[in-house]
């Protein structure tokens, strides 16, 4: 079985619970939706099997991964999850929740989902939401269909510039009518500048 592999890295978790966390990331290429702040060049990538998937990630230290994208839910990762696993790797996977993988889940430690139409992933560890104008009653809703331990709410970085500001007072505003904790989730890692 061959990926569609945008890039292979290895870096600090970002954002998210996981935040700080050495992982290695493996970037799947294409998506289902076409959100206009998305980081990933869908038409780039290189197709690869799982061993070279492996020897790739063998070069680094490290014993986690995560899955992400594009969309990575779009390609058939059970062989890769398995695989994966079989090598011992704990596995994180950051999805758009449009896919039910809940079959993947023996083999996934940490699913992060960041819903941004109709979501058929309703379990996570984490919900991560951009906020590109949402407000409290999507929110609201989010957390009403998607079952997770963590809530985070992230600014939407255009061209370098987030709003921050307006982040916060929205954390603030879903914190005082929700009976979930709401947290903002900043992407420390463009902070820090590294990928």
């Amino acid at each position: 079985m061959n990926y569609k592999i945008n890039e292979i890295f290895f870096s600090l978790q970002g954002e998210g619970f996981n935040q700080g966390k050495k992982v290695v990331f493996i970037r799947l290429s294409g998506c289902n939706l076409k959100c206009e702040w998305c980081d990933t060049k869908h038409d780039s990538y290189k197709l690869l099997s799982l061993e070279n998937i492996y020897i790739e990630i063998s070069k680094y230290d490290c014993r986690s991964v995560i899955i992400t994208g594009g969309e990575p839910t779009i390609h058939n990762l059970e062989p890769l999850v398995k695989f994966l696993k079989q090598k011992q790797y704990w596995i994180g996977l950051e999805s758009n929740g449009t896919n039910n993988i809940a079959h993947l889940s023996k083999y996934i430690n940490y699913i992060a989902i960041s819903p941004k139409s109709e979501t058929r992933q309703l379990i996570a560890n984490e919900v991560r939401i951009v906020n590109d104008n949402v407000d409290t009653n999507k929110l609201l809703d989010i957390e009403r269909k998607i079952t997770a331990k963590e809530y985070y709410l992230s600014p939407i970085d255009i061209s370098g510039n987030m709003n921050i500001k307006e982040t916060m007072e929205l954390l603030g505003d879903i914190n005082e009518i929700s009976n979930k904790i709401w947290r903002i989730s900043l992407q420390l890692h463009k902070f820090a500048g590294i990928e």
